[in-house]
């Protein structure tokens, strides 16, 4: 008989109403009388914390991760579930998977609804993540599992403030789906980002910043952040990874400070590339010593600098890591 832990750490899925609107209570109210039509299961619940997702920051992140990295390590679980608020759960999924191995399978989960709203969405949810964690025969990393679809941790974003549907993979597309009988797996991800090192435990690097661009600014905030002793700043750059020149000047002084610049686009598909050599042109930002990192979101790319410069990883070597983005 599979065993399979629920680990829930707040958010919507276990809010209840109130005067003030929704918030956490004393007691949740994630109902997960669901699972019970689920035979040959034994379903461990454990309370990790109770938070609105907002108020989760890396270090917190880091501790459910590390809860997760001993799981994989003593094997006391098959699989786990974990229930998440949906505004950094593409955050901490992402943390997860780049620091386990691949041998436990890892479902996130949450609601567009709570249990006081009409459509109240999180119990279908937890019984396909559930569904999910239990039939994973080959390793997909760390999955998200909402409105009946299975995402890649290092895809998936939330991509409407409200809708059930909201999670999504864009450019990519879900893994698969959780249909009444079965779950179906349409492909399998050939790309993984993660570690180049094992651990015992998550060490993160708080000082990454992260700073999306916008007509005419930028270069003041990175200025701010490397006088601020940042060691890393991700910038969510125009398009193929442009900036105005005043931007391009400032990511220049950073990098001579030795801060890592961690390159993005502010679109939501597409790879940077250093196409364009004019001053803040992509070409010139990486001539410079700027890191490039493909098509990865902003927030997720943060999240994995900080990983590399917790682990003591020099700009270099974070240079070839990303070198398949």
């Amino acid at each position: 008989m599979r065993r399979i832990l629920l680990l829930s750490t707040g958010g919507t899925i276990e809010m209840v109403p109130g005067e003030k609107g929704f918030t956490p209570g004393a007691v949740s109210a994630m109902d997960t009388s669901v699972l019970s039509s689920i035979k040959d299961v034994t379903i461990v619940e454990e309370r990790f914390c109770n938070l609105p997702s907002p108020h989760l920051d890396p270090v917190q992140m880091a501790e459910i991760t590390g809860r997760l990295m001993q799981i994989e390590k003593t094997g006391e679980f098959e699989g786990v579930v974990v229930t998440h608020g949906t505004d950094t759960l593409e955050e901490t999924a992402f943390m997860v998977d780049i620091f386990l191995k691949g041998t436990l399978p890892v479902v996130f989960t949450a609601a567009m609804r709570s249990s006081g709203e009409l459509g109240v969405d999180g119990p279908r949810n937890i019984l396909s993540a559930v569904r999910v964690a239990c039939t994973e025969t080959k390793n997909l990393g760390v999955t998200v599992v909402l409105n009946d679809e299975i995402h890649a941790a290092g895809r998936v974003t939330k991509t409407c403030t409200s809708n059930v549907s909201s999670f999504a993979s864009p450019g990519y597309g879900p893994l698969g789906f959780v249909d009444d009988d079965k779950v179906i797996y349409h492909r399998l991800p050939i790309w993984r980002l993660g570690l180049p090192f094992t651990c015992c435990k998550p060490v993160l690097e708080e000082k990454v910043g992260l700073v999306r661009t916008a007509a005419g600014f930028g270069g003041k905030l990175i200025d701010h952040l490397t006088d601020s002793g940042y060691r890393g700043i991700v910038v969510e750059a125009f398009g193929r990874g442009n900036v105005h020149p005043e931007t391009a000047d400032a990511i220049e002084r950073a990098i001579s400070r030795s801060v890592v610049v961690a390159v993005c686009s502010r679109c939501y598909m597409g790879r940077v590339l250093g196409v364009y050599g004019y001053e803040g042109g992509g070409a010139d930002l990486f001539s410079k010593g700027a890191v490039s990192a493909g098509d990865m979101a902003g927030n997720k790319i943060r999240i994995m600098l900080m990983a590399c410069l917790g682990a003591g990883l020099s700009a270099g070597e974070i240079e070839k890591l990303f070198e398949n983005l």
